[in-house]
Formats: C-alpha cells, structure tokens, sequence
C-alpha cells in the first residue's frame, strides 16, 4: 500500500514555517500546517502529479499546495513503493 514518508529535515522545515508564521498570527499558522499535510496526501496515490525539479536528477519532484495568496512547494521522491517528502518551503522562498 502507497504511503507518505516525513524525513526529518521536511519535518524540521514544517516546524520553522510554523514558528514563522505564529509570529504573526497563530491561526493562520496552524491551517497553513493543516493544509501543507493535507495538500501532500495525494502524493501517496499519484506521485506523478508533480513536477520534476530544474537542475536536478528526475526523481525529485515538487508539488504545490495553495494557501492564500502564495503557497507552499514540496520537494519529494517516489522510490516505487513510498514517497519521501524532503523538503518543504514558502513559494517565496529560493531553494531548498
């Protein structure tokens, strides 16, 4: 059965996008958690949606996941039997 896989540095990325946020507005940095989760899940079915990333080896994808006026990207891997999520950033941010 397809599943998801959090590497500890996509979970230490998720962490930091919280923190950031909560800064702010601790609301919106819990449903930009949820939606980052969430906006994944299809990632464990169809790990193909994504695109594969510039300058790298093929089988690093990124997937967008909306929220608000920008986004999130995360970067991932499809190894045939489970996706690995590697890295997660703010569209606005550059580079993994």
């Amino acid at each position: 059965m397809p599943h998801l896989i959090w590497s500890p540095s996509a979970l230490a990325d998720v962490q930091r996008l919280y923190r950031f946020l909560a800064r702010k507005d601790e609301e919106a940095a819990k449903n930009a958690i949820k939606t980052i989760r969430v906006g994944v899940k299809i990632l464990a079915h169809q790990p193909e949606v994504g695109r594969p990333v510039k300058d790298m080896d093929p089988v690093f994808r990124e997937w967008l996941i909306d929220f608000g006026s920008s986004g999130y990207i995360a970067l991932y891997r499809f190894d045939g039997e489970a996706t690995m999520i590697l890295a997660v950033r703010h569209q606005k941010e550059a580079g993994y």
